[in-house]
């Protein structure tokens, strides 16, 4: 078996390739291209071509739309053997909808159309990976509209913070302000809400990423 270092054990890490054994990933590995880009930069653009499955290796992309009036929303801010481009990627236009502006310097890994529609017939569970991840995306921006429609500011912070708890402790991946676009609000609204939780003794401020949930 060969030894996975580097940017082999981010592809490794990344759902649509962890079932693949050492072999397979230095495959997937060989058919990779590296590029750096820094804070500020935009891996892609709306109404950029897209022939590429991008991999984030380190640093933070934020991925965001535009609506008509120009306002903009957050739809996921990417991380460590995260992936965007999949959704363009098998559009037959293969145009991109959605900004991916770099929040950190990052490291990024992309593979491009053709040798991903070659793994994914040599590799048959390839493309379930990606269609349970096409699934897992399509039932967060769902739930996410159906929380706007129905909930107020209020609980659609406490719905979040409820499902991104982890041990008691919530940690903020990206910036208030981008968590209000996210939750389709405006950052002072969300502020008063976080500082009403705090009032009420449901969250307790360790810092300003970072929330002890004590009753949500």
């Amino acid at each position: 078996m060969a030894k996975l270092q580097g940017h082999q054990l981010c592809v490794s890490r990344v759902p649509i390739f962890s079932h693949l054994n050492d072999d397979e990933l230095q495959e997937v590995f060989s058919k990779i291209n590296h590029k750096h880009l820094n804070k500020g930069d935009y891996l892609y653009m709306a109404g950029d071509q897209n022939e590429s499955l991008s991999v984030l290796h380190a640093g933070k992309v934020r991925i965001y739309r535009l609506n008509p009036d120009g306002k903009e929303q957050l739809v996921r801010v990417l991380g460590h053997a995260d992936f965007t481009g999949e959704t363009s990627l098998f559009n037959e236009d293969n145009t991109h909808e959605s900004y991916a502006e770099v929040m950190e310097d990052a490291q990024v890994c992309t593979i491009n159309q053709q040798d991903i529609y070659d793994l994914m017939q040599k590799y048959p569970n390839i493309s379930i990976k990606i269609i349970e991840s096409f699934a897992e995306r399509l039932n967060e921006s769902e739930s996410l509209t159906t929380n706007i429609s129905l909930l107020s500011s209020n609980e659609r912070l406490q719905e979040y913070i409820r499902t991104h708890t982890e041990d008691g402790i919530l940690n903020l991946n990206m910036t208030k302000k981008d968590l209000a676009s996210y939750l389709s609000m405006q950052p002072e609204t969300l502020t008063r809400n976080f500082k009403k939780l705090e009032s009420e003794g449901l969250i307790k401020k360790i810092n300003n990423k970072t929330y002890e949930i004590i009753d949500i």
